[in-house]
């Protein structure tokens, strides 16, 4: 089936570089040939012609007696790596032209270490249809030469003898042109396009809330083949549905589900998607994560990388100084949309069904055991009489080590839910909806920016500790790498590897470190302002009377938070205020879920739930506060 590798080295030698065989000689023996080819799908190739193109050049090429024995090649990037090639189907429409193929780049080299493979050699076009990566070239090179398998390109001598020092000058000079060039093509590319975000144009398809304004083309040439530019201008059917999710994120702090389930409920207000049977997590997702919204326009938030699509951070991406198209949202809005997430952590909304139908524990993910700082569950306990009970219990494990080497006198701990909402709703009223409100929050807050600073302190402190460890086992990595080693011992070359790796892991460390760091130095200290209180209404069992519902968006609101200990049974809660608290408290007033079909207040008292649609009288709430109260009880 083939010739071994001897044998077209003396083959190669005898055709070419001894001239003619003399007459009556033998006939060559027949020597098989891999084809590579490679083209790319930029938009102004043609797939088909480039291949046709190499392969009658590898066939003009080929000395008598050789011939072509497989086809392998592929429509993708010269710039993968040798292990990311072949992994596409962009291939089947060009067989389909009528191609001949094999395989690709992955087939070739599994063909190459079969114990008989069907060819002895290679040949492509140029050197860079190998590859344009000047590594991956030379990784390929020597993968084939392990075979015994030589490469060839048409525009060098067909010689095994001819492969001397100058020909291997020539074709590593070519292979670093080849990515000098691939590299500076994209460079300029990436400038362009950056040029063309700054100028307001936009790449891709409009996104929802957006129609494309199209535009003919700059480029007289591209204008003449009817290709065009497009700015955003609002879709008025679909931009009002991204204003209303991001108050419904930013100011009412409602989770992906919530705000799927209330734009499913009305699809005649807010219109699905392009292309989708209905409003899923991923599409409200990235239009929570699209800055566009703000009428800059944005460009470079992922880039790929062999193949695969990566998020780059905020912090490199690129934004047009100004507006240049309308603006569905301001930027300060979108901010708080990207920090919502994290700020709810994984507390459920209250209109989302419990995935148990039954079991809804209203303060969940909101209260922790004092002695170990862990999250305190919610579990449902049935006594002697048949009556069934909430409680809270730490997941403190007396049997897992690691538990017990740290508190080794925690036992279980446990609170009842009722208990800890009669505390919860005697600090609303008290704290938060109270007359007295403003004298009790003043004797708090030296005790409480005490806290903040003692905390920031014992952070930093931290953080500084773990640079200094980093900054130890670097130190030590590069010691044990300065040391010389046996480039031919394995072992030490497999040991040193295993260094550079973990040393690339500490440098991670240490950029993640230093970045939070300096956030946490530039971040100012919490502003406790006392006038925040005054935009809130004042109000008697606002909390104790609501339906679990209107408690757990009360809870969500003030970003309720409590501290259990077991050996004083208290409860220390807090509840912090922000510049969107009024808001979203005015929110719930005004929105239509909020009816809860419950008793009709007692006449005189206050309350800010609604029983009925109409507003509820004596209740005010200003719409610009400024600045974040924290309370403590």
């Amino acid at each position: 089936m083939g010739t071994p590798a001897s044998t077209v080295m003396k083959l190669v030698t005898s055709n070419t570089a001894a001239g003619p065989a003399p007459a009556g000689a033998a006939p060559a023996e027949p020597v098989p040939v891999a084809l590579l080819a490679r083209t790319s799908t930029l938009g102004l190739q043609d797939p088909v012609a480039s291949l046709n193109r190499q392969i009658r050049s590898c066939q003009a090429w080929l000395p008598p007696g050789w011939y072509i024995a497989g086809y392998y090649w592929d429509i993708e990037s010269g710039g993968l790596d040798l292990e990311n090639r072949s992994q596409s189907d962009s291939w089947q429409q060009f067989t389909a032209a009528g191609i001949p193929r094999d395989g690709g780049m992955a087939e070739l080299l599994t063909e190459a270490k079969a114990p008989l493979p069907r060819f002895t050699a290679v040949i492509c076009e140029d050197i860079e249809r190998s590859a344009r990566d000047t590594f991956n070239a030379l990784k390929l090179e020597k993968k084939l030469s392990r075979e015994g398998i030589p490469l060839f390109a048409t525009d060098e001598p067909a010689s095994i003898e001819g492969i001397n020092a100058t020909t291997v000058l020539v074709r590593r000079v070519k292979q670093g042109v080849a990515e000098w060039f691939r590299l500076q093509l994209k460079e300029k590319a990436w400038k362009g396009l950056q040029e063309h975000s700054i100028a307001g144009w936009n790449i891709g398809s409009p996104p929802y809330g957006y129609a494309a304004d199209r535009i003919p083309h700059p480029a007289p040439a591209k204008a003449a083949q009817g290709r065009t530019k497009s700015r955003l201008i609002l879709d008025p059917a679909r931009s009002p549905a991204v204003d209303r999710i991001f108050d419904w994120r930013v100011t009412l702090k409602l989770s992906i589900r919530a705000i799927v389930d209330r734009l499913n409920d009305d699809p005649g207000a807010y219109h699905v998607p392009a292309g989708t049977a209905g409003w899923t997590k991923t599409s409200v997702t990235k239009i929570l994560a699209n800055p566009k919204y703000t009428g800059h326009m944005v460009y470079g938030r992922t880039r790929t990388h062999n193949g695969t699509k990566r998020p780059v951070p905020p912090d490199q991406w690129i934004w047009s100084p100004d507006p240049v198209h309308p603006a569905i949202i301001d930027r300060d809005t979108w901010d708080a949309a990207q920090k919502t997430g994290a700020e709810r952590g994984n507390i459920r909304h209250a209109e989302t069904p419990a995935a148990r139908p039954g079991r809804r524990y209203v303060l969940r993910s909101r209260v922790r055991h004092r002695d170990c700082q862990r999250r305190m569950c919610g579990t449902w306990r049935q006594s002697a009489t048949g009556t069934t009970y909430i409680y809270y219990r730490c997941p403190h494990d007396p049997a897992n080590p690691r538990h017990a080497a740290v508190h080794p006198d925690h036992g279980p701990v446990s609170v009842r839910e009722d208990a800890l909402l009669d505390a919860v709703s005697q600090f609303f009223d008290q704290y938060v909806f109270g007359h007295d409100r403003a004298r009790l929050l003043a004797t708090q807050l030296p005790a409480t920016s005490a806290e903040h600073a003692q905390a920031r302190a014992r952070k930093e402190q931290h953080l500084r500790a773990e640079l200094a460890r980093i900054d130890v086992a670097e130190r030590a990595l590069i010691s044990e790498l300065e040391t010389p080693a046996d480039p031919a011992d394995p072992a030490a070359t497999a040991y040193r590897q295993r260094i550079r790796a973990r040393y690339a892991e500490l440098y991670s460390q240490r950029t993640h470190t230093e970045t939070t760091l300096a956030e946490l130095q530039a971040a100012a200290p919490p502003d406790n302002d006392p006038d925040l209180l005054d935009r809130l209404p004042h109000a008697t069992a606002a909390f104790g009377a609501a339906p679990d519902r209107i408690k757990e968006a009360l809870l969500a609101a003030f970003d309720i938070q409590a501290l259990y200990s077991k050996d004083t049974d208290q409860v220390t809660i807090w509840a912090t205020l922000t510049e969107d608290t009024p808001r979203t408290i005015a929110a719930l007033i005004n929105d239509p879920r909020t009816d809860s079909g419950t008793d009709n207040p007692t006449p005189g008292q206050d309350t800010f739930y609604r029983s009925a649609p109409s507003p509820i009288a004596g209740v005010t709430i200003h719409d610009d506060p400024n600045g974040a109260a924290r309370r403590r009880h």
